[in-house]
């Protein structure tokens, strides 16, 4: 610098970029949390109306009064939980190194609790409203679930893909 030249005040912020704070790499933005919560409620209302057309006394085939189609009915819609489980856990589990980890986890989960009792609510409404139905002298010809337990193989089954998959990246870490 010159002794006639003034001092370069054109800048005016200060620290520069490259001394600046971090951004808060642990949030998540809010678009993110909704984009997890719908997506994988939306998949519930796919999964339930694939188990009313899928499943053995369902829309396509079967007979309602088959009593041992019903377990059938009920073995389909737990299948497509756990492949539904499978693939929100994997994707989660992908990103676990990505920022805003815990709110994505309890997005995708919480959301796979929506969208499986979403998945019950529409496969039992679609076969309200355009059938099969089931005879009244037949307690459980209708198109119901049976076994409540299937609901939860969604939700546990992400929830264990992605805490395995934190498991071995702690492992690794460690070694």
């Amino acid at each position: 610098m010159r002794a006639s030249q003034g001092p370069d005040t054109g800048s005016s912020s200060y620290p520069p970029p490259v001394y600046a704070v971090a951004e808060d790499r642990r949030s998540v933005p809010p678009a993110g949390v909704f984009w997890w919560l719908g997506s994988t409620i939306l998949l519930g209302a796919i999964l339930g109306a694939a188990w009313w057309l899928l499943a053995p006394t369902g829309r396509l085939f079967g007979d309602p009064e088959d009593a041992q189609q019903w377990v059938l009915r009920d073995l389909t819609l737990a299948g497509l939980q756990i492949l539904a489980g499978i693939a929100v856990g994997t994707v989660v589990a992908v990103r676990l190194r990505l920022p805003g980890v815990v709110a994505r986890i309890l997005a995708a989960v919480g959301g796979s609790v929506l969208g499986s009792l979403l998945a019950l609510g529409v496969g039992e409404g679609l076969a309200l409203m355009l059938g099969p139905h089931g005879r009244e002298d037949l307690p459980g010809s209708g198109f119901m679930l049976h076994s409540y337990g299937a609901l939860a193989l969604w939700p546990a089954v992400a929830a264990v893909i992605i805490f395995v998959t934190a498991l071995i990246g702690l492992a690794r870490r460690k070694a």
